[in-house]
C-alpha cells in the first residue's frame, strides 16, 4: 500500500520535466503532489520545507538524480 511519501516521489517523476524546463537544476520541493519551490542548495531546501510544512510529508528531491548532497532531511516533531 502507498504511503504519503510514495505519493510525493510519483508526483515528483510525473512534474519533473515541467520543472527541469522551468527551474534547470536544482533542489525542488513537492508537497502535497505538488510542486512547491526550487532552491540552490539542500540546506535552503531543507529550512523552508521545515518552516513551512512542521506536520506534512514533504519531498527535497535534486532534479539531477546524481547529485547528492544531504539526504534525506527527516524532521520529527513530537508533541510533550
Amino acid at each position: 500500500m502507498p504511503d504519503d511519501l510514495d505519493a510525493q516521489i510519483e508526483a515528483y517523476d510525473r512534474l519533473l520535466p515541467d520543472i527541469k524546463a522551468r527551474h534547470g537544476s536544482t533542489w525542488v520541493i513537492i508537497a502535497d503532489e505538488k510542486f512547491v519551490a526550487a532552491f540552490g542548495a539542500f540546506p535552503e531546501a531543507a529550512k523552508f520545507a521545515h518552516e513551512h510544512y512542521p506536520q506534512r510529508a514533504v519531498l527535497i528531491r535534486h532534479t539531477d538524480s546524481r547529485k547528492v548532497e544531504t539526504a534525506p532531511f527527516i524532521h520529527v516533531h513530537a508533541e510533550a
